[in-house]
């Protein structure tokens, strides 16, 4: 049994270290798989016990029969060993190209309890040489996994602890070996220590590590929408998809727009694989409930798929990229024909959008590039003394429904850049919802709303029979958003079309409450200036700097590490050298080599006292020929003396005197060297 813990610690550390992936993928998903490829590496270690000869075919019998359980237990019967290599080669790097959690599909997963895999061979080989250095390839395994995602709290107390339990198996010999009690009450010692350590030092929020890269394969150059509002406005009567969700829904986006050079409005979202489901945005504070909806394609053209902002999962047979920023959706490869997705809608009371006030921190693409006087001075006059809040984007709003016209018929106009926007707001102030959409996000953010510009669709007011709502081409549309502390991006109506009579819910239909009853300019004014100091927003820091408080608990973790580095190996050799005593003079023998590795000299596993003493000079080179004539007396006589033992010692002691005699910070050194305790 002593011979079977420490493999058994070995390979159960491998696999604790594997399950630290569990945030990417879910803990189903990696547990099987690698307590299938722990029991092969146990079974072959077992086999080995009962006949060394199989030690020479540790290696292929490992990885044969760790493939073997991965082709068995993987999800996905079909998956061939070609396969299976390439997505062990490629799948750390689309888990980083992937939202997280990531889908639990062989092509990702796999690369996990491939790894566990070679820490169990590994470690196990290593075992023959070094318990200790055994269960280096299992904290590799957990190094690797805490720079995807840092496991936090609790659990990472729990992680720490078994980890450590994994190395008591390991270190530790069968209770009932002389010695193995000290060991044990000791190793407890540490478990104590470790886990307070871990439960002070750990922070309380995950911290992503590596970077995550867009997918090779994602495109670089799309297509604009809003540039296709006229042309779509052209032939009204083209049913473009059908919808059909299990609560009320206002419009549906499809991409939004947020940087400007005065020409074009362009995006730039970094995209990434779609996995399970998309966390939820920090920004949102408010409570949200979960909506979702089947969406079918009929003639669609452009490579955005219709979706919602606060995109959470998409139900689809077909990979899909997504900008987690905005919730936009992309085909990956093949367009699907019919999909489901999943959103969060929160749910914001009126009297508190009302009186909310401007989320700067989704501020976003600020530089208007030059801006003409008449649209800068536009916006000042429509603002007044009104401070940036929510109320002042309605009133912007507002200003824009009552003033300007929505252009019908065959003779739209085209374009958003400032030539043309400064034709629709100063000169024939009639335009399509691309123009008052773009002006409407120029102005506010002139006046300092954080606002972006969103193309999509409105959902038509009556459903077809059976519930489902077929969306045209004249349903295409484009309206601004502003970001509200607190709730996020609230989408606004300038055109005063977007709002179906059946989407009252959400935030659409309490933007719409609040509209009704806003009061006029003036008396908004003197409510603002009756209130010299609106509350800031509250939203999260953004900062990631250890404050004191963290400074200190890392100068203390520090600190402890220090103490028990001075005071636990001198002790350990203390401990050690006491132990040896009993052992006589082999046990002098066994100090005397650990001494001299300590200052640095080569003491190979064939040296002799007397070689150690041809190598050696001096006081040194004294002590290790008496050694060596009472190791002649105690291995060829088979009996140890007492008068040998404490001769032997006696020359042990000479041998550290002689050693002693350098300079006083080499001898600081080689107290506190460990080189002889992990050696």
């Amino acid at each position: 049994m002593s011979r079977r813990l420490p493999i058994l610690g070995v390979l159960a550390a491998a696999v604790v270290a594997g399950l630290l992936f569990a945030p990417l993928f879910g803990t189903s998903a990696v547990l099987w798989p690698m307590l299938a490829v722990a029991v092969v590496a146990y079974l072959v270690e077992e086999s080995i016990l009962h006949r060394p000869a199989l030690a020479r075919w540790r290696v292929p019998l490992t990885l044969v029969g760790g493939v073997v359980a991965l082709l068995a237990v993987i999800p996905g019967a079909a998956l061939r060993p070609v396969s299976l290599w390439e997505a062990v080669t490629s799948g750390w790097r689309r888990t980083l190209e992937s939202t997280w959690p990531a889908s639990p599909v062989p092509d990702l997963v796999a690369f996990v309890p491939a790894l566990v895999l070679l820490a169990c061979l590994i470690g196990a080989r290593v075992l023959q040489r070094s318990r200790l250095l055994a269960l280096l390839p299992a904290v590799v395994v957990a190094g690797l996994s805490q720079a995807y995602v840092t496991v936090t709290g609790f659990d990472a107390v729990v992680a720490g602890l078994a980890l450590i339990a994994c190395c008591v198996l390991v270190l530790l010999q069968w209770p009932g070996d002389r010695g193995s009690w000290a060991r044990l009450v000791a190793a407890l010692a540490a478990m104590a220590v470790a886990a307070s350590t871990l439960g002070v030092a750990l922070p309380t929020s995950s911290a992503v590590h590596l970077p995550k890269p867009s997918p090779p394969d994602s495109p670089t150059v799309l297509s604009n929408p809003l540039t296709e509002i006229a042309e779509r406005l052209h032939s009204p009567d083209t049913v473009v998809f059908t919808a059909r969700a299990n609560g009320p829904v206002d419009r549906w986006p499809v991409i939004a727009l947020d940087s400007f050079d005065g020409v074009t409005w362009t995006a730039a979202p970094k995209f990434q694989r779609l996995g399970r489901e998309l966390p939820l945005d920090s920004h949102v504070t408010v409570p949200v409930r979960r909506q979702s909806a089947d969406i079918a394609l009929a003639d669609w053209s452009l490579p955005w798929l219709p979706s919602q902002s606060r995109t959470l999962s998409v139900v689809d047979d077909k990979p899909l990229l997504v900008d987690p920023a905005s919730g936009a959706l992309l085909a990956d490869q093949s367009r699907p024909s019919q999909y489901r997705v999943n959103w969060a809608e929160p749910t914001v009371d009126v009297d508190q959008l009302a009186s909310a006030g401007v989320d700067s921190d989704l501020r976003s693409g600020d530089d208007l590039g030059e801006v003409p006087t008449g649209i800068d001075e536009l916006a000042r006059t429509i603002a007044g003394d009104v401070r940036p809040s929510f109320e002042l984007a309605l009133v912007l709003e507002k200003y824009l429904r009552t003033n300007y016209k929505l252009a019908t018929g065959e003779n739209l106009p085209t374009g958003h850049g400032y030539a043309q926007l400064n034709y629709f707001l100063l000169h024939s102030k009639r335009g399509t919802s691309e123009q008052f959409a773009a002006a409407y996000v120029v102005m506010a953010r002139l006046l300092g709303l954080p606002a972006r510009l969103v193309v999509g669709f409105k959902q038509p007011d009556t459903p077809s029979p059976d519930g489902t709502y077929v969306i045209h081409n004249r349903d295409v549309l484009a309206w601004p958003e502003v970001a509200v502390t607190g709730v996020g991006w609230v989408p606004l109506d300038p055109t005063g079309t977007a709002t179906s009579t059946t989407g009252k819910g959400g935030l659409a239909g309490a933007a719409e409450t609040v509209r009704k009853n806003l009061p006029s300019t003036k008396e908004i004014e003197r409510e603002h200036q009756s209130e010299p100091n609106l509350p800031a927003p509250k939203t999260p820091s953004t900062h990631h700097f250890p404050g004191w408080a963290g400074l200190l608990i890392a100068g203390g973790v520090l600190l402890v590490v220090l103490l028990l580095w001075l005071v636990g190996v001198p002790l350990a050799k203390a401990v050690r050298r006491q132990r040896r005593r009993r052992h006589g003079t082999l046990g002098a023998w066994a100090e005397a080599r650990d001494l001299l590795r300590d200052h640095g000299l080569r003491v190979t596993p064939a040296a002799t006292a007397r070689d150690l003493a041809r190598d050696s000079d001096g006081a040194v080179s004294q002590a290790m020929t008496l050694l060596a004539g009472c190791l002649d007396r105690a291995l060829w006589s088979g009996q140890d003396s007492d008068p040998d033992r404490e001769f032997a010692w006696s020359a042990v002691r000479k041998a550290r005197r002689g050693l002693a005699e350098g300079r006083l910070s080499q001898r600081i050194r080689t107290t506190l060297s460990a080189r002889s305790l992990i050696g």
